[in-house]
C-alpha cells in the first residue's frame, strides 16, 4: 500500500511539474524609468533607450507555479540559485537568453519559448569551470559553450542535453569569446593570441586566424568576438583595439588605441554591432559602453559607473540580436542590462559623429 501511494505521488507530481512549465512567460513590462532613460538625452534625438535589468527569472516573467514553489521550498532550494552572480558571456534571440556565470560556474538559460528556466553545469564527464562564452544555432536548437579552464568547448541541444565537444585541451589554451557563421564556430583563445575556427558537423579545425603580435590581423589577448553580415568584429583587447575579418580571416581594417579620453580604450572587453553597422564596444575599465562608425569614429558613449539603471561596472560581453536589443553583461552588479537601439528608419535619424569628438 505504501509502496502503491509513493508511486501515485511521484506521478502527480511529474503531471503537475509537466503542466507548470507548458505555458510560456508573459513579459514582464519594462522598467518604468524605461521612457525616460535614453542616450543622448534631449532635446537631442535619444538613440539608446534603457529596457530593463535581468537577474533572474521573474525579471522576464518566467514565474513558478504555487506547486513548484512549495516543492523547491520542501526540498530545501532557494530561489537565490537562480540568481545571476557574475555574468560574462550573453547571447540572445526569440528563444531565449544565454548568460554565462563565471562565479556560480554554470550557464543560465532563460527559455521563453517554453516559459521556463534552467541551468547548465556539467558536460558529459565534468562539471563546468569556468564558463565564458556562448553561442545558439538558431536553426538547430543548440547550444555552444566555451569553458576557458577546462580548455574545450562544448555543445548541448536546446533542453540542455549534452551532445558532444568541439576542440581539446591540446588545441586550446583559454578559449573564451565565441560565435557562430555559416557551418563555422569561431572561438578566441586569449592565450593563444588566436581564433581558431571549426566545422560545427565534424568537429574538424579548419582554419586558425592571427598569431601574437600588434601588427594588421595579429592579436595581444583577445577576448571577444561578433559576426554580422558576414565580417567578423574581434576585441584586441591588450592592443587596445577593434579589428575586422573577412569570414575567411582576411584582415579588413581596425581602430582603436590606449588612453582615457572619450573614443580611446583601457580594457575592452564586449563587442557587437547593430543592424546599420554601428560597432559597441564594452569597456570594463570606463563602465560604460561607445558606439563607433566602420572608420573608428566615435558616435556615442551609453552607461556610467554605478548600480542604478543604465550604469555599469565591469561591463564584459556583450549582444545585439536581430531586433536591435543590446545585451550587456554588467558583471559586478550581477545583471544582465537590456538597451535598444532606436534605428534609423524608426526615428528618421542617423547615429553621427558628435561635433566635439575631433
Amino acid at each position: 500500500m505504501t509502496s502503491l501511494f509513493f508511486r501515485s505521488c511521484v506521478l502527480l507530481l511529474g503531471a503537475l511539474l509537466l503542466c507548470a512549465g507548458c505555458a510560456g512567460p508573459a513579459l514582464r513590462a519594462p522598467d518604468p524609468e524605461a521612457e525616460s532613460l535614453v542616450w543622448p538625452q534631449p532635446p537631442q534625438t535619444p538613440r539608446i533607450q534603457y529596457v530593463r535589468s535581468v537577474s533572474g527569472p521573474s525579471d522576464i516573467g518566467i514565474t513558478k507555479s504555487w506547486f513548484r514553489r512549495t516543492v523547491d521550498t520542501l526540498l530545501g532550494r532557494d530561489d537565490a540559485e537562480e540568481k545571476i552572480l557574475v555574468p560574462y558571456g550573453v547571447f540572445a534571440d526569440a528563444g531565449g537568453i544565454y548568460v554565462t556565470d563565471t562565479a556560480a560556474r554554470l550557464l543560465h538559460v532563460f527559455d521563453l519559448e517554453e516559459g521556463k528556466y534552467f541551468q547548465i553545469r556539467e558536460s558529459l564527464k565534468d562539471e563546468l569551470v569556468s564558463p565564458i562564452g556562448v553561442a545558439v544555432d538558431g536553426k538547430r536548437g543548440e547550444i555552444y559553450l566555451s569553458d576557458s579552464v577546462l580548455r574545450q568547448v562544448f555543445v548541448f541541444g536546446k533542453g540542455g542535453k549534452y551532445l558532444r565537444e568541439i576542440g581539446s585541451s591540446e588545441l586550446f589554451v583559454r578559449p573564451t569569446g565565441i560565435a557562430l557563421g555559416g557551418e563555422k564556430v569561431y572561438v578566441v583563445d586569449t592565450h593563444l593570441h588566436q581564433v581558431l575556427v571549426f566545422d560545427t558537423k565534424s568537429g574538424e579545425l579548419a582554419f586558425r586566424i592571427g598569431s601574437n603580435g600588434s601588427g594588421q590581423g595579429e592579436f595581444n589577448y583577445p577576448t571577444n568576438i561578433f559576426i554580422r553580415n558576414g565580417l567578423l568584429y574581434i576585441t584586441d583587447s591588450m592592443n587596445f583595439r577593434v579589428q575586422m575579418f573577412t569570414m575567411d580571416g582576411t584582415f579588413l581594417s581596425a581602430f582603436g588605441k590606449l588612453g582615457d579620453g572619450s573614443g580611446d580604450f583601457s580594457k575592452p572587453k564586449g563587442i557587437a554591432v547593430d543592424s546599420e553597422g554601428h560597432i559597441y564596444v564594452a569597456d570594463a575599465h570606463f563602465d560604460a559602453v561607445q558606439i563607433f562608425d566602420r572608420e573608428g569614429n566615435l558616435l556615442l558613449i551609453f552607461g556610467s559607473s554605478g548600480k542604478g539603471s543604465g550604469e555599469m561596472i565591469l561591463p564584459a560581453a556583450m549582444f545585439i540580436d536581430e531586433k536591435d536589443m543590446v545585451y550587456v553583461a554588467d558583471s559586478y552588479n550581477n545583471r544582465v542590462q537590456v538597451f535598444r537601439y532606436l534605428r534609423e528608419k524608426e526615428s528618421g535619424v542617423r547615429i553621427e559623429k558628435p561635433k566635439n569628438a575631433e
